[in-house]
């Protein structure tokens, strides 16, 4: 069996049937996005796919897509897209070969009508569409597990509002693609480009396509997912550059989008083409086509040579019809070709007959190869039919406001010919150039009359409607036309995109947003300007002044500890607010407050939407004073000493009576110098708020200490210890007794605390004579005598 029909049978079993009953495949497709013209905002969306025929594919309706804001990629609104218009076979021009190798495509058109608001379509990044479905097709023989990988379109669009104007745009437009095979080793183009309906640049590109993103790639859900989209894996030797092998392998054309390749590998490939938007040299759009190629070896067959020629005009390779009229175009015939024709490159539907018949221009040739073999294919000459009338269209420049502007109308397209302007059906006297500038709504069109073969044509027409009024008004942020003292007060504009304020006849300079902060009154006048560049002008908002308020808050009585009773708040004028910690209304209650000092305040508005004026007073919740001191103590004549009671209440008064001994009897701690003489003392002591508080204390004053000289420690409740009368008032006193070898045998601590009781050690001395020592104070001498201790 030869090899070329050995492939043949491998690529339909790899095509055929038992593939298609698994799964639609995706061939390729794009997204169109078409600016409707009648309002800013408004737009179709369409999604063009082609895909495999079959069962699956008679059940695709569509699918939910999603637009992102580029920036952050944050989804601003999803919507629906449903079929439109009648399903169309891919047409080839080889048909045998075709349907030797399942080749049967078919194009769906899915669309939706959106209305968007350019002001929510403003970032400078722009935006993109993304519409993702499954899944490919299992004979790829360049991506890793086709029928796993998924398939999204994109498209990516500019802010709708820039600086304030409204940008019209439409994204590229693609007509039909042809249905073709590439023969490998022989030279292969394929027109791929497409045209702009704004006349911006189109710049085209090899990029990697794209596959399905989340968790339902490959499977049969239709998400709604933000960027970034996952590339398709390629096997090892395939690239964005090299999606099909050849020498050269796959290419496009940076300019014209037209693909070429000499093929050296046989398969079905996969590509993609990035088609970027330019104007005025910066990049303002992007869409994604993908599509795919089955490479063939065809059999070295003699090639056809069709000749073709326009009948009844022998030798021309151009005509000129009226527009309505027709032309028939003849090839050679031979019953063992098949015949397709094309205009302007692609195949038209049923046209495989010898002859043409034909009414619209383009460039028409003829595609002829055997029928019975799949074989390199012969292209004829072009015929060339020129249709008066039928290029003449009408674009417009400029818009018509509510009560001015105007619009330019220019009839492009058409050479040789005169015109005749009409509006509203009536001829508008001396309008004959191509070009008509009005100032009035109607539609508008004009009449062609070709000047050598005479045909009379119309064209399209134009539909002029005024755009609403401008109604620029303005609204402050209070809903008052009124400044309070000392603030500033927001105006916010509407009815445009961009924006002039005037402050009593002259212009705020530096401010084209609808908000403007004042902080002086007058009269604000508000120029607003539509997307268009419409204007309306607001009523004059006169901005009075609010007379300022002067607050008073009466003085606040301290009172002494949580428990006073509470009172009444005084401030003027009439008709403020009380605040603060233990404020109720307008009542001050010490015990919610508590001890401490609180901050009050007093507000007052000047009116309901000013910012309150404050005045301020501070309650004081004084605290009771305590003094705690000793209700007595001794000392000694002569001593000098610090008297240091603990108070609080944060007293600032102090007063001591009697002052006698006392070196300052208004010192919280005075010294007592020198006493001579019991005496009892008085403290008084109050704080800054009057809370006020006593405490006494007596002293006893000792002349001289007396020492008995004997004690009898005998257990019977008489001088059993060796008491010392008047120790207390020597603190730092010390005793120490000795036996009759000096030695050691008591010691006490300071203020002899612990009388000696004729014991060492807990076992009772022997009776006897002893000896002491007493220290009372550092600047007195030691005291020495002894002790008779009697059993």
């Amino acid at each position: 069996m030869p090899n070329f029909y050995k492939f043949v049978i491998a690529v339909v079993f790899a095509l055929g049937v038992p593939t298609v009953v698994l799964a639609t495949h995706q061939v390729g497709g794009q997204i169109e996005m078409r600016a409707v013209g009648d309002k800013p905002g408004h737009f179709f969306i369409i999604v063009t796919n082609y895909l495999e025929a079959g069962t699956r594919a008679d059940r695709e309706a569509g699918g939910s897509l999603g637009i992102f804001r580029k920036r952050d990629d944050a989804l601003m609104t999803t919507f629906v897209v449903r079929e439109t218009g009648q399903r169309q076979s891919v047409v080839y021009s080889n048909t045998f070969c075709s349907s030797q190798r399942n080749l049967n495509f078919i194009v769906v058109t899915f669309q939706d009508e959106l209305q968007l608001d350019p002001a929510m379509y403003s970032d400078p990044q722009g935006y993109y569409i993304s519409f993702q479905t499954r899944n490919r097709n299992g004979g790829l023989a360049n991506i890793a597990d086709p029928t796993g990988t998924g398939f999204t379109f994109y498209l990516e669009f500019p802010a709708l509002l820039q600086n304030g104007q409204h940008f019209s745009n439409s994204s590229p437009r693609f007509g039909p693609i042809n249905g073709e095979y590439i023969c490998a080793g022989e030279p292969f183009t394929f027109p791929f480009g497409g045209t702009d309906p704004d006349g911006d640049e189109l710049r085209y590109s090899m990029v990697t396509p794209l596959d399905q993103k989340g968790p339902n790639r490959g499977g049969g859900q239709n998400s709604v997912l933000p960027a970034p989209y996952p590339d398709v894996n390629w096997l090892s030797g395939f690239s964005a550059d090299k999606a099909i092998p050849g020498n050269p392998p796959l290419s496009v054309d940076p300019k014209t989008g037209q693909l070429s390749i000499t093929a050296t590998q046989l398969g079905l490939f996969v590509f993609a083409v990035k088609v970027e938007e330019y104007r005025n040299g910066v990049k303002i759009g992007e869409v994604r086509r993908d599509f795919q190629f089955l490479v063939i070896d065809c059999p070295p067959t003699t090639t056809p040579d069709p000749t073709v020629q326009i009948k009844d005009r022998p030798g021309r390779r151009d005509t000129t019809i009226c527009q309505g009229n027709t032309a028939t175009l003849l090839a050679k015939i031979d019953t063992s070709w098949n015949y397709q024709w094309r205009r302007d490159g692609v195949n038209l539907l049923n046209a495989t007959s010898p002859s043409l018949t034909v009414r619209e221009p383009g460039e028409y040739t003829v595609v002829v190869s055997p029928k019975a073999a799949c074989s390199k294919s012969s292209t004829s000459e072009s015929l060339t039919i020129i249709v008066v009338g039928s290029q003449a269209k009408l674009s417009t420049v400029g818009h018509l406001c509510a009560t001015t502007g105007a619009v330019k109308i220019t009839a492009t397209g058409a050479t040789g010919v005169t015109y005749q302007w009409y509006q509203d059906g009536r001829p508008l006297p001396g309008q004959t150039t191509d070009s008509l500038l009005t100032t009035r709504a109607g539609r508008f069109w004009s009449v062609l009359t070709h000047t050598t073969v005479g045909c009379v044509t119309r064209t399209d027409t134009v539909s002029l409607v005024r755009s609403e009024a401008v109604v620029a008004a303005i609204q402050s942020a209070t809903g008052q036309a009124r400044l309070c003292p000392q603030e500033t007060l927001r105006l916010t504009g509407s009815g445009g995109t961009r924006y002039a304020w005037q402050h009593d006849g002259q212009p705020v300079p530096d401010v084209t947003s609808a908000d403007l902060d004042i902080n002086q009154t007058g009269t604000y006048v508000l120029v607003a300007t539509d997307g268009y560049g419409c204007q309306g002008t607001s009523s004059p908002f006169t901005v009075t002044p609010v007379p300022p308020v002067t607050v008073l808050f009466d003085s606040l009585p301290g009172v002494c500890g949580p428990d006073a009773p509470a009172y009444l708040l005084k401030g003027s004028p009439a008709g403020g607010v009380f605040t603060g910690t233990g404020v109720d209304g307008s009542e001050f209650s010490p015990k919610r407050a508590g001890v401490g000092n609180h901050t009050l305040t007093y507000t007052v508005k000047a009116a309901p939407e000013c910012k309150g004026t404050v005045a301020t007073r501070m309650a004081v919740v004084a605290p009771i004073p305590t003094i705690d001191m000793a209700d007595s103590m001794s000392t000694y004549k002569g001593n000098t000493f610090t008297l240091a009671p603990a108070v609080t209440g944060n007293p600032t008064q102090f007063q001591w009576t009697a002052g006698t001994y006392l070196d300052n009897d208004r010192s919280a701690t005075p010294a007592v110098q020198r006493i001579g003489a019991d005496i009892t003392y008085v403290l008084d002591v109050q704080n800054n708020v009057g809370c006020a508080a006593r405490d006494t204390i007596h002293i006893t004053v000792y002349s001289q200490l007396g020492i008995p000289d004997a004690f009898s420690p005998n257990g019977d409740g008489l001088n059993d210890v060796w008491q010392l009368p008047g120790i207390e008032a020597f603190p730092d006193a010390v005793i120490t007794i000795f036996n009759r070898w000096g030695e050691v045998i008591f010691l006490s601590d300071k203020g002899y605390p612990l009388p000696f009781d004729g014991t060492l050690n807990g076992s009772p001395l022997p009776a006897g004579m002893y000896t002491y020592t007493l220290r009372t104070v550092p600047e007195r001498p030691v005291q020495r005598g002894s002790l008779m201790l009697l059993r």
